[in-house]
């Protein structure tokens, strides 16, 4: 059995088995056993949580590129944690040659720097290419429950941009 992370929460998709399944309010879909449906729902932009799988952190779906603005992530994961990774996917447009800025722990680019302001994105030429980020943090730092995490471009885009950004990590309680 397979769990998933829809990028909506309450959301159904149908797949081409004819099989639906409804996301709950945390963007949770559970107990998907046939692998079929498994692939429709990663190919609707579903991510499979798991064992295997890092934990899911934190989300935001349809971050704006073309915003200086702090854009707080969504958290996903409750306890201490450590970030092992971010991961930005699903672009909306065919290259972000002036995109750049990073993640804080704290609005108004303060706090802990977890990718630094000098993160280009210029890898995310369509929707189907992944940007895995340079982290700028120890290995071995731990966050407190509750921290909160943003995004803040130094540069936009210059254009209408967005793309979906997922942070994955280990949970301690």
């Amino acid at each position: 059995m397979a769990i998933l992370y829809t990028p909506q929460a309450n959301q159904t998709i149908v797949c081409s088995s004819g099989n639906s399944y409804g996301s709950d309010e945390n963007h949770i879909v559970v107990n998907v056993s046939n692998t079929t449906d498994i692939q429709d729902l990663i190919g609707a932009g579903c991510i499979v949580l798991g064992a295997n799988q890092p934990n899911l952190l934190f989300t935001k779906i349809g971050a704006n590129f073309n915003s200086t603005g702090d854009q707080i992530l969504t958290p996903v994961a409750q306890g201490k944690f450590r970030i092992t990774k971010i991961v930005v996917v699903n672009t909306s447009v065919n290259g972000m040659p002036t995109a750049a800025g990073g993640f804080y722990t704290g609005a108004g680019k303060t706090g802990t720097t977890i990718v630094s302001a000098g993160q280009v994105y210029t890898g995310l030429t369509n929707a189907l290419t992944a940007l895995e980020l340079t982290l700028a943090i120890a290995a071995s730092l731990v966050f407190v429950s509750g921290t909160s995490i943003y995004l803040s471009l130094s540069t936009p885009k210059g254009g209408a941009a967005t793309a979906d950004i997922y942070v994955f990590g280990e949970i301690y309680d």
